[in-house]
């Protein structure tokens, strides 16, 4: 049976951005590789949609215009500026009743 090189990263138990508090160890400020913060994910979110919406008013302005007789792309558009904001209206909607939710709960 060979044995091949072992890979660093399997045998730290310790994250590296953990810090060190008297004698507890506490795993702050440390993301797992591959994940992002939720406040991240909604503000790119809302990014895009904004992104989306820019567009889409891009596109109905060269329809009108007559720069473009590109209908077809241009509904295309706003279907997807329309769905992106009121998928980021939905999440805001979301958070806010888990948020009043979470007040009214008695510890």
């Amino acid at each position: 049976m060979a044995i091949g090189p072992v890979d660093g990263s399997a045998l730290s138990l310790v994250q590296p951005h953990s810090v060190y508090d008297g004698g507890v160890k506490a795993f702050r400020d440390a993301p797992k590789p591959g994940t992002e913060a939720f406040a991240d994910m909604l503000t790119d979110a809302i990014a895009q949609a904004n992104i989306a919406s820019h567009s889409a008013q891009v596109a109905g302005e060269n329809l009108a215009a007559g720069r473009t007789d590109d209908i077809h792309g241009t509904m295309i558009e706003l279907q997807k500026a329309s769905i992106e904001t009121k998928l980021v209206g939905s999440v805001r909607n979301k958070v806010v009743d888990a948020f009043y939710e979470l007040w009214r709960m008695s510890v």
